[in-house]
């Protein structure tokens, strides 16, 4: 791929790589992580190639404009007070100048930061070297990525393409997740000819080599690279056949019955709390098999099972979505896929019905519009990369098309194809993820264990339903590489090197108040979001949570995910205090601190009147017949609860809907 940024950009983007990773001197057993800096591991290189792959225009101007400032001479006497670029500067302080943009009052500045920090961290640590290893492995004990197993999942049967192409079909579903396979399963073995287009890759065991850089770029949604406008927010969605069900992390929580009474309300439904959606909730959580059998917790969940029981809290197992699952070392790296096919995603379930049914399967398909005459949809056009590498179009043409892409790409298929309904894009909802991290004198190893066997409803009805649940999750080295907060080079590196003595507690937010999907002139989505003051009190209770549950565990340092971190000793006079009171201090949004969002929903919500919604009670697009949208852009509100079992359940209604209305 040609490069995009001049040579004097690139020579700002080693010097902030050098100054984030420079090579250092340590006499100890991590000597090797602190002398391997960011010339060794080529991280510019990557970083380069990263700035390259992102897919919305703007995000990528905005970095090479910020490498521009940062190794203008002029620039940098306003914004530094010396009249030199940023790469003669001395090493202390080129550090100097990137701590006074991480703490800047200046948003813009501070979201120029946090890019550049995960960008180049996340360059250094998530591949390996040409010994397929890497020094900051080999000094926590982290493994790597392991051997592949001898007989592993395998890839689905995909329709070939020759060249350009015009098919027909009764439905045609974009996207394969947790909404698009479950409806391609329903509605194939109701015998209906069924078309799956998919935008990413259809991979097997021997495609998820755990290396995370690779995973995150092949699985994950816009490479793994997408972020809220404000940068304050990743968004991780699942990005290849079988979506956000082959990479999740198997939590299959129905939508509570609170929840289910809330929509219904809201919406002017009947359908969340009825009968007949209750039915789908079992439907599916028998044909993916949700369970607590393989449910042993490894160090994290018994983490935080022990410190809630030492507190007196709510504690309680997570159901799972798996069969046969081998809990050791190699559970930990199921959010890069699970090789063994234990995780009953759509790929192994009702993508495989539907196959087997003879539903025709089309990766790497990218579908650009909705095609819709005299107010009906009668098909689809995509363009589709083949096994070759080259491109061709498709032309889908069907009685039915059904959108599944998910609640950031569903509403800018839907105004892409000329969808007139101002609600369309409205109404995001992320439940956006923080985390307290833990230190622990015994090991930990947190990439490894089962990936989520426990949580905690002590939070989670705050005020008005709303609140926080308690989870933990796998830490491999991206988390920390994106996540850990920043105050100097050394610190950074120390927090990394503890990695296999930490654990963490993450807060899952329910979010009450709503962002929105925007889209660009090309037709991409852009995502607004941060959180209100409403959200901010709940997920500031959650971390102080967080922290005492930790502490009650037996963490002897517990921190925040703020840059730079707040830093607590439990058992120290007041040091929950010092926690709470620190981290206010440095406030909780617009890049203050670090958020994730796995979970995005809401953007084209179901309801009764069309002034107030997207679609209708059986998904379908209000003023467009033959159009139905099954995810969770649906949902009225945020669900509260990880979503996948309910963009299932609302997934297998609307495809018997359909059937039955044909």
């Amino acid at each position: 791929m040609p490069s995009k940024l001049t040579a004097a950009q690139r020579a700002t983007l080693a010097a902030v790589c050098e100054t984030f990773l420079p090579e250092l001197v340590r006499d100890d057993d991590t000597a090797a992580l602190f002398a391997t800096g960011a010339v060794r591991t080529g991280a510019a290189q990557r970083v380069e190639h990263l700035i390259n792959l992102l897919g919305d225009p703007r995000d990528g101007a905005r970095l090479r404009t910020l490498l521009t400032v940062l190794g203008s001479r002029l620039a940098n006497l306003a914004l530094n007070g010396r009249m030199v670029s940023f790469a003669t500067l001395e090493p202390r302080e080129r550090e100097e100048v990137l701590r006074r943009w991480a703490i800047s009052p200046i948003a813009l500045r501070r979201a120029g930061f946090q890019a550049l920090k995960r960008l180049t961290h996340v360059a250094h640590f998530c591949w390996p070297l040409d010994d397929g290893m890497h020094p900051a492995w080999r000094a926590v004990g982290y493994p790597g990525p392991l051997d592949p197993p001898l007989d592993g999942a395998k890839p689905l049967p995909v329709f070939p393409l020759p060249g350009d192409k015009t098919l027909d079909c009764d439905v045609v579903v974009v996207g394969s997740g947790a909404g698009g396979g479950v409806v391609a399963g329903v509605l194939t073995a109701a015998g209906r000819d069924v078309i799956v287009l998919e935008k990413g890759p259809n991979p097997g065991a021997s495609d998820m080599t755990q290396i995370e850089g690779d995973m995150l770029s092949a699985l994950y949604l816009d490479h793994g690279l997408l972020m809220t406008q404000s940068g304050s927010m990743p968004i991780l969605a699942g990005s290849c056949v079988g979506g956000g069900t082959t990479i999740n992390w198997t939590t299959s929580f129905a939508l509570p019955r609170s929840v289910r009474a809330e929509w219904d309300a809201l919406s002017g439904l009947t359908l969340f709390a009825s009968p007949r959606f209750g039915e789908s909730l079992e439907r599916v959580g028998r044909r993916v098999n949700v369970g607590t059998e393989w449910n042993t917790p490894g160090m994290r969940d018994a983490i935080l099972e022990r410190g809630c029981r030492a507190l007196g809290w709510h504690v309680d197992q997570q159901p799972r979505n798996v069969s046969d699952c081998r809990q050791g070392i190699e559970c930990g790296y199921c959010g890069y896929g699970c090789r063994h096919g234990a995780k009953n995603s759509t790929a192994v379930t009702y993508l495989r019905d539907a196959t087997d049914g003879g539903a025709r399967l089309i990766p790497r398909c990218d579908v650009r519009r909705i095609l819709v005459r005299a107010g009906e949809a009668t098909g689809v056009e995509a363009t589709v990369e083949r096994a070759d590498g080259t491109m061709c179009s498709l032309t889908v043409r069907a009685r039915a098309v059904v959108v599944a892409c998910g609640a950031v790409y569903t509403p800018a298929l839907l105004k892409r194809s000329g969808v007139a309904n101002r609600n369309i894009g409205r109404g995001l909802r992320l439940h956006p993820a923080s985390a307290v991290v833990g230190v622990f004198p015994e090991r930990v190893e947190p990439w490894s264990g089962a990936l989520q066997t426990r949580y905690s409803d002590q939070f989670a009805n705050l005020r008005h339903g709303y609140g926080v649940r308690f989870e933990t999750g796998p830490v491999h080295f991206a988390l920390p590489a994106s996540g850990f907060g920043w105050e100097s080079a050394v610190a950074f590196r120390e927090d990394v090197a503890r990695l296999a003595h930490t654990s963490l507690v993450g807060v899952l937010l329910r979010d009450r108040d709503a962002g929105r999907v925007a889209v660009s002139r090309e037709g991409r989505p852009r995502v607004s979001y941060e959180p209100s003051d409403h959200d901010i009190e709940h997920l500031r209770q959650g971390l102080r949570g967080a922290g005492e549950i930790l502490a009650a565990a037996g963490a002897t340092d517990v921190m925040s995910l703020h840059t730079p971190p707040v830093r607590a000793r439990p058992g120290a006079a007041g040091w929950l205090d010092t926690l709470v009171e620190g981290m206010d201090a440095r406030g909780y949004r617009h890049c203050r601190m670090s958020f994730i969002s796995f979970h995005q929903m809401g953007s084209a919500a179901m309801g009764r009147e069309p002034g107030r919604s997207v679609v209708g009670e059986t998904g379908n697009v209000h003023g467009v017949r033959g159009l139905y949208v099954a995810d969770a852009s649906t949902f009225p509100t945020s669900s509260g609860v990880n979503p996948m079992i309910t963009i299932m359940a609302i997934a297998d209604h609307v495809a018997r809907a359909i059937d039955e209305g044909w």
